[in-house]
């Protein structure tokens, strides 16, 4: 007799005990899911950023190669912007800005592989001392420096451009 009436004076206060924790429980297991999505899109966005990076790195070093394999001394070829080579007169582009596709930019690789780098000549150099100086030859010689820009994409559109400092000596 004594169970019957704890029962009836229970009134349902586990039964709603138990669905407000229940709730709680559906609250914080939702807000943990969504975390975890979002911290797996940033990842897939830095990979695909580091992605870009590494492309837009080879780029540039392909174009350093092209110029360390067709131009020992000063360019000799057109250098104007009407130019299909590649390779412009310093200040011609402007690479912040620049429609990749408009300019007569080298490509290397197809496809998702593929990448574009530009060359700007940016005229004959001595150094005395520096950065200039170290590496092949003396100081006194005259290295001709160009600028390299090259740019890199992903699969999912992140893109990046690396400029380096090319000189060649004469």
């Amino acid at each position: 007799m004594r169970e019957l009436a704890n029962r009836s004076k229970q009134k349902g206060a586990a039964l709603f005990l138990s669905l407000v924790i229940m709730l709680l429980m559906t609250g914080i297991i939702l807000h943990g899911a969504r975390a975890s999505l979002l911290d797996a899109k940033i990842a897939n966005n830095g990979q695909h950023a580091v992605r870009a990076l590494m492309a837009a790195e080879d780029s540039a070093l392909a174009g350093e190669l092209f110029i360390e394999v067709n131009y020992a001394g000063a360019p000799v070829n057109d250098l104007s912007a009407d130019s299909d080579d590649g390779i412009y007169l310093n200040n011609e582009v402007t690479i912040n800005s620049v429609d990749w596709y408009d300019y007569a930019s080298e490509t290397v690789g197809e496809g998702e592989y593929a990448r574009n780098y530009i060359i700007e000549y940016l005229g004959p150099a001595t150094a005395t001392n520096g950065s200039l100086s170290v590496g092949a030859g003396v100081s006194s010689d005259t290295r001709y420096i160009y600028r390299v820009s090259g740019r890199g994409a992903s699969s999912q559109g992140a893109a990046r451009v690396v400029q380096t400092i090319f000189a060649t000596l004469e």
